[in-house]
């Protein structure tokens, strides 16, 4: 019960922060453009270019040492593209995104800090991942950058309460763990699994964030774990978190280099790569360079204060470099709508019903029919319904729904499996929310069951798993008709405050009846 409360109190904070990473319109739309193997540069420079910050934020990094040897000024998305690639300009969405909402919201705490140490541990697991002959090495990077989002999710909406901790630690010297388990009801990694996963994020990157759930997969979910808690123990040993050991630092060396087979001197070199690669991006949010240097201490392992004396030179370095540069600075950022208004005070009064009615032990099916209630008045989404999954798991059928021309999608909504139309029986399988803001762009109306376009026919839609306990029992689905503009990230935000309720309510009903 404690964790709930937690976890309640973390998303009521969320609805306030404005452009979510994984919610942004802009970074779904550069996911599904790069993952596409039809597009090419001008596809996703033209995606990019819709975010004007990112692009100043991209064209910035274009030039940087790190990404631009050459020493050539780039002046255009298009090719700043080629020279990145698709999948870096992926993650630096992402990643750009993750430090501009958080670190807009919190400028003066520690989430500066936090923030710079993720994006750390994403470049260094990158660069292990390599050594490792991975196949997937972007989705090592992701699992790196997501490894501390529990942490940095508390910190940011739970500021006072994150500083209590810190304090309880300082003044009582408890493992950090403990301490969170004994006043939260749970790990940082299961506050960010919990929201990775809603966020869309694949099973395998969620179940490599916790050692419980890294533990049974074979293959890349085990590997990508290995490789980033490796890089999160080596970073809490150079930023003064652990306590060094003599040799420490080259016990942890060791571990990385029996897990991806590379010597010590190429796992050095990669390091000093990851910390170049970050220390180039310090910059470009007014993150301060001290966050990200080392402190230089006499700790008793000649390693480790040898390998951090020589990270904090060239950060000290490159910052003199940036300074020196004559860079134009970035146009401000476009600023979010405040979330006010009409929807917004709707929205409030359905999320307060629907705490009470959580309270109550209300039954589900009535918890879920005020939720979709509240998503079609609360949101300019037309349509929301309950898409049930049989027991046997092979039909899918609308039970519950309310807004416009719900008629066709009761029509479409009765799928059986294995009768050609298995798109959304695959989706929920892989038990991931799917975003699509836009059905007529970036490949969908080929992706798209044909049967759901032409009698469903939405302009953008949300389908997002719901499960009790181990049991999946179907999908929140909503859209936007055709006649439509394409979905908003203000009305998905809209809608995963609702669905993130619905998830809650499941959760307590299983924990009462488990």
């Amino acid at each position: 019960m404690k964790y709930l409360k937690t976890l309640n109190a973390i998303h009521a904070k969320l609805g306030r922060l404005g452009d979510l990473p994984v919610f942004s319109a802009t970074v779904n739309r550069i996911q599904q453009i790069s993952s596409s193997k039809e597009s090419d540069a001008m596809a996703l420079a033209m995606a990019v270019m819709k975010d004007a910050n990112l692009s100043a934020r991209l064209l910035r990094l274009a030039n940087s040492t790190y990404y631009n040897r050459s020493g050539a000024r780039i002046n255009v998305i298009s090719r700043a593209v080629i020279m990145i690639g698709f999948d870096e300009i992926k993650n630096l969405s992402v990643t750009l995104k993750l430090i501009e909402c958080f670190h807009k919201a919190n400028p003066d705490t520690d989430v500066a800090s936090l923030l710079m140490r993720s994006f750390l541990t994403a470049a260094i697991s990158r660069e292990m991942a390599m050594q490792a002959g991975l196949d997937d090495i972007e989705e090592t990077y992701t699992c790196g950058l997501l490894h501390g989002l529990g942490e940095i999710v508390y910190a940011c909406t739970l500021s006072d309460e994150y500083r209590q901790l810190q304090q309880l630690q300082s003044s009582t010297n408890q493992p950090w763990k403990r301490i969170q388990l004994e006043h939260i009801g749970a790990h940082f990694s299961d506050i960010g699994q919990e929201l990775a996963q809603s966020w869309g994020f694949p099973p395998s990157v969620v179940a490599s964030m916790d050692a419980m759930t890294a533990e049974e997969p074979k293959g890349s979910v085990r590997r990508n774990f290995e490789i980033t808690s490796s890089v999160d123990r080596l970073l809490q040993l150079l930023y003064g978190q652990g306590q060094p050991q003599p040799n420490s630092f080259s016990s942890v060396i060791e571990k990385m280099s029996q897990i991806t087979g590379a010597n010590e001197d190429t796992l050095k070199q990669s390091l000093s790569r990851g910390f170049k690669m970050v220390s180039d991006m310090a910059s470009e949010y007014g993150l301060s360079q001290q966050s990200l240097n080392p402190p230089l201490r006499q700790s008793g392992d000649d390693d480790l204060d040898e390998f951090a004396r020589k990270a904090s030179y060239y950060i000290h370095t490159q910052q003199q470099i940036n300074q020196a540069e004559d860079i134009n600075p970035p146009p401000p950022a476009v600023e979010e709508p405040d979330n006010t208004g009409a929807l917004a005070k709707i929205q409030l009064d359905y999320l307060q019903e629907l705490g009470e009615l959580v309270n109550q032990q209300t039954p589900i099916p009535a918890l879920l029919k005020k939720v979709i209630e509240g998503i079609v008045a609360g949101t300019s989404l037309d349509r929301a319904g309950f898409v049930m999954l049989s027991p046997d798991r092979q039909q899918l059928r609308l039970r519950l729904g309310d807004g416009d021309c719900l008629e066709d999608l009761q029509r479409y909504f009765n799928l059986k499996a294995g009768q050609g139309d298995d798109f959304f029986f695959k989706v929920l399988r892989k038990q991931m929310t799917l975003l699509v803001t836009d059905t007529q762009e970036s490949g969908w109306p080929e992706r798209l069951p044909e049967a759901f376009r032409a009698k469903a026919n939405p302009r953008g839609f949300i389908m997002a798993p719901l499960s009790a306990g181990k049991r999946i029992l179907g999908f929140l689905y909503a859209d936007q008709l055709s006649d439509k503009n394409a979905l908003e990230q203000e009305t998905f935000r809209g809608f995963n405050q609702f669905y993130m309720q619905a998830k809650m309510a499941l959760a307590y009903s299983s924990q009462q009846n488990g």
